[in-house]
Order: C-alpha cells, then structure tokens, then sequence
C-alpha cells in the first residue's frame, strides 16, 4: 500500500510540476516516507518516472487477436480499445509531459518510445504477421496504422478540444482501418515499394 502510496504522489507531482521541476523531496513528504527510503528504491527521478509510466502502462489491457475475425474487423476493435485505454486522466497526462519535456530530456522519449512499441504496435505486428505480412514489412505498417489510428487522438491532445466521443472513435476507426488495408494492399500487392527507412 504504501509503494502505490508513492508512485501516487510522484504521478502528483509529475503532471503538477513536470519532469524539470518535480521534487523527490515533495515526493516523499506527500507519500509520508523519508527521502532515503525513496531513494533506497528509486535511485533518481527518471528511474521514479518510469516507474510511473508503468503505472500508467497497467491501464492498458492486452488486445487479444480473435481468429475469427477478419481482419478489418480486428482492427477497428483494435482502435477503439486503444483510444479508450489512452482516455484515461494518467495516460492524458504522462502523454502531455513526454510532449512538453521530451524534447529536452531523450531519456523521457526512450521510455514512451518502448512502451508505444510494447503496448500498442507489437500487437498489431503480430496479428498482421499472422494475416501474411512478413516481419519487417509487418513491423512498419504496424507503426504506421497505430499513427495513424492515433492521429486524431493526439492532435486534440496537444492543440486542445475535447475528447473524442465514443461515436467519433467508431467512425475514426472505420475510416483508419478502411485507409489503411487499401495501402497495405497494395503493398503487399507490390505496387508499392517498401523503402528501407531507420527506425
């Protein structure tokens, strides 16, 4: 209890103050615990930070991949979990610090960075690898349709307006899965190239 007490009260003070300015004295004063406890377990405030982002990561519930399903299908069911996952007041904010501040701190990036890779484009990989896509080729239109399917979600994010309503993420879906398997249809078609590009 008091551990969830903790990554409470750094979540707090992360999206109150930011990365820059939040104190892991703060910190151990709003979770009521010394501040050499809170470094015996967190050595420095990115390792604290990411421990957050993990907090945050447990909103997010696996996609499973339905065999039944086409793969349309799959995708739009897809799109839909994962803006209702990111609705969530942690994932808005731990979202908005990476924008603002990851920038100036790579270390921040490399954290959202894996965990987008883990949480939201691996699984798209692995039910695009089992439709037929090789690996490579799966792996890139996989980042590709989570950008996309995530457009929308993100540039009212950073820009401001109010989040998309369930009716609005239903048709986002449709359109972005629709968009999507026509290019990667012609793409496996071969009347596209896949350029070599480093990820």
């Amino acid at each position: 209890m008091k551990h969830e007490a903790l990554l409470e009260a750094a979540f707090a003070e992360f999206a109150r103050s930011g990365f820059r300015g939040a104190s892991m004295r703060e910190i151990a004063e709003n979770a009521q615990i010394s501040s050499r406890t809170l470094y015996n377990r967190y050595p420095d405030k990115l390792a604290l930070f990411e421990a957050c982002v993990e907090l945050a990561a447990d909103d997010f519930e696996p996609i499973p991949a339905d065999p039944e399903a086409d793969l349309r299908s799959w995708l739009v069911a897809y799109t839909i979990a994962m803006h209702s996952q990111l609705m969530s007041e942690r994932s808005r904010q731990i979202s908005l610090l990476v924008y603002r501040e990851g920038s100036e701190f790579d270390e921040l990036r490399q954290i959202a960075r894996s965990r987008f890779e883990q949480l939201q484009v691996a699984p798209v990989t692995s039910v695009l690898t089992r439709h037929g896509v090789s690996g490579n080729a799966a792996h890139y239109l996989a980042t590709h349709f989570v950008g996309v399917a995530l457009a929308e979600w993100q540039r009212r994010l950073i820009f401001g307006g109010s989040p998309m309503t369930p009716a609005e993420i239903a048709i986002h879906a449709r359109n972005t899965a629709f968009l999507f398997l026509e290019g990667a249809n012609a793409l496996v078609a071969g009347d596209w190239q896949l350029a070599e590009m480093d990820a």
